[in-house]
């Protein structure tokens, strides 16, 4: 089994070439699904987000996400403690997951700040899918139903493509063919099975 870190920012099409490549068989780890999973189970990962964050779960007990973005977004130092307390916590889980589908031949590990959180250390390889700005403005206008000023916003915050283009093993682009990133992704996911 080899794992294979994939990335890129929000509206690039990640989740379509993840789609691909496990229908040929791979494995999927989806890191934000991971944190999500933490953020309403791990009591430890919780208690120590609220001790640092002064009140951010509620009277059940369960994460108060939009009241921790607000802290954390707004503050760069605040953002790098939040990422100190969760990343080693989504490192675990995330492990366990993929090791769990040690029988695939690759296990996508699918995390749009895999540089960021370190992450790529333990792939193989990384992929990067990348598409033009305009073409990711408007999908993630539809996906989310922001409108543009938000998601033009959301995604210039975002790592460019020349720093996917820099850290990343291989570079699909998605600028709309459906079919051309179809073919893209499945040659891409023989040369992974490869080890090439």
């Amino acid at each position: 089994m080899k794992i294979i870190g994939l990335t890129g920012g929000s509206g690039t099409g990640k989740g379509t070439v993840a789609a691909r490549m496990r229908a040929l068989g791979a494995g999927w780890v989806d890191a934000d699904a991971v944190y999500r999973d933490l953020c309403a189970a791990n009591r430890e990962m919780l208690d120590a987000l609220d001790a640092a964050f002064g009140g951010v779960t509620d009277e059940t007990g369960a994460l108060d996400r939009p009241k921790l973005a607000a802290i954390v977004f707004a503050d760069p130092d605040k953002l790098r403690r939040l990422n100190e307390i969760t990343v080693p916590y989504i490192r675990a889980a995330s492990l366990a997951a993929i090791r769990a589908q040690a029988d695939r031949p690759i296990v996508l590990y699918d995390a749009p700040t895999l540089f960021e959180a370190g992450a790529d250390d333990f792939c193989d390889k990384t992929v990067g899918v990348l598409a033009d700005l305009e073409t990711r403005v408007r999908r993630v206008m539809a996906r989310d139903g922001l409108a543009e000023p938000a998601a033009r916003a959301r995604i210039l915050a975002q790592p460019d493509d020349g720093f996917y283009r820099a850290k990343c093993d291989y570079i699909l682009e998605n600028n709309g063919d459906l079919d051309a990133l179809r073919r893209d992704a499945d040659a891409l996911y023989l040369i992974l099975c490869k080890g090439e």
